[in-house]
């Protein structure tokens, strides 16, 4: 599965490259190569926006929820096992399924994966003429190579690990999801947690996989932003 979706972004990808190469001229700070892997990222990302609105209205539907929520937890709050089962009743009645918000992220996985793949051999999943590969300009801004880690190992890592916190607070903020002491403190460690993974990681892997996640991280940012005012505009009509 990982190989054919390396196959199906890396064609893609290469497509996109002999498209942007075909129309004018390359600059000179930012390669042909490197705006092709941010469009592709893009392209990927509102390939998903039908689970993104589907997540949004979950988020409304939860929204809607949370008085009653608090009514049970407040209710029920020494009995854990009849909170649960409430809990689960409120859900069924209500038609929402408390797990979906995690739909775009287990179908970002695999295609995180994938995009390894390509970094990591890119004449088989995407530029089959390696002498051609070899010839391209693949450098964004600073650094010369993005099949390369960065060269100064901190600015590409940093701004990475930047926006996935900034990325995973602006999600965790909006999410209405009912939680406990201990779930919160989970999220908290995650959060914590995850730019640091991601720091240590970026300065390991190409520069270009980096690029990937960076872009999808702002994406995730400007789309949680509409979300939230989508979510707004719902509550004042119904206001």
């Amino acid at each position: 599965m990982i190989n054919a979706l390396a196959s199906f972004f890396g064609t893609l990808l290469h497509a996109i490259y002999s498209f942007l190469a075909g129309i004018g001229s390359e600059p000179k700070m930012i390669s042909f190569y490197a705006i092709s892997i941010i469009i592709t990222t893009l392209l990927f990302r509102l390939a998903l926006l039908p689970l993104n609105l589907f997540q949004t209205k979950n988020q409304l539907k939860m929204a809607k929820l949370q008085p009653e929520m608090k009514k049970i937890q407040k209710k029920y709050e020494k009995d854990p096992q009849l909170l649960a089962q409430k809990q689960s009743q409120l859900y069924k009645e209500a038609q929402f399924n408390p797990l979906s918000g995690c739909l775009p992220m287990l179908v970002q996985f695999p295609v995180l994966l994938a995009f390894y793949r390509i970094f990591m051999f890119p004449t088989k999943f995407a530029f089959t003429n390696p002498e051609f590969y070899a010839s391209i300009q693949k450098n964004f801004f600073f650094i010369q190579n993005l099949d390369k880690v960065d060269p100064t190992g901190m600015i590409f890592p940093v701004i990475a690990a930047f926006f996935t916190w900034l990325s995973t607070y602006i999600v965790q903020k909006s999410n209405k999801a009912p939680s406990t002491e201990q779930s919160e403190q989970m999220m908290r460690t995650m959060s914590m947690m995850m730019p640091i993974m991601i720091f240590v990681f970026a300065r390991k892997m190409a520069a270009g996989l980096v690029l990937y996640w960076i872009v999808g991280s702002i994406y995730t940012i400007f789309q949680q932003y509409v979300s939230n005012k989508i979510i707004e505009k719902e509550k004042e009509a119904e206001a």
